[in-house]
């Protein structure tokens, strides 16, 4: 579990469920408890009201999705990512969650001097603050984005350039979401 920001709960992931479930389970996408998919399951003990047991579905849209467990700038929330399937839930509030907008989640970067949690995806970064999303770069790449570095100012990033075959880069503001490098806009086509 990466606990870069302070939060009010304490979690842990479970390798496989409990002998005994003695508090609610909570699956997601959807917050149901009648069941759901099989997924990581992860232990929230909030810092006021009861342990409850969530199970977060797994992605199923590439090998290179992550996994894990991050505190959040908002600390009542945490996130789990599950093979590139990312989830925000309230600790203290398991009935209120959403789907990290970013699918599927090959890497997550906590950057606590801006106060935001940063997700990749193949082709472009969003970044969440306390109160939701901050902001979300334009398409950066083609496919295969990957962090090389991240300063007090920008995340740099590399991908492969299949119009002049070379390894590019970008450099994304960390303050703003905006971006140099990367493929160039009339190179993008379709924004969506």
């Amino acid at each position: 579990m990466d606990r870069t920001f302070s939060s009010l709960y304490d979690c842990h992931e479970l390798a496989s469920p409990p002998e005994r479930w003695t508090f609610p389970r909570y699956y997601y996408p959807g917050g149901s408890q009648d069941g759901g998919q099989d997924g990581a399951m992860v232990e929230i003990h909030p810092g006021e009201g009861p342990p409850w047991l969530g199970i977060f579905a797994f992605g199923r849209l590439t090998a290179r999705g992550v996994s894990g467990i991050f505190t959040t700038p908002d600390p009542q929330c945490l996130s789990v990512v599950a093979k590139g399937a990312g989830y925000l839930v309230r600790a203290d509030d398991p009935s209120v969650w959403s789907l990290v907008q970013a699918n599927p989640i090959i890497d997550v970067r906590p950057i606590p001097t801006w106060g935001i949690l940063v997700f990749a995806e193949h082709t472009r970064l969003i970044a969440y603050g306390e109160s939701g999303v901050k902001w979300r770069t334009k398409r950066l790449t083609w496919d295969d984005l990957m962090i090389a570095e991240v300063t007090d100012e920008f995340i740099r990033g590399e991908f492969w350039d299949v119009i002049s075959k070379s390894t590019g880069e970008f450099r994304v503001s960390l303050a703003t979401g905006e971006h140099e490098g990367g493929i160039s806009e009339h190179q993008s086509g379709c924004e969506g």
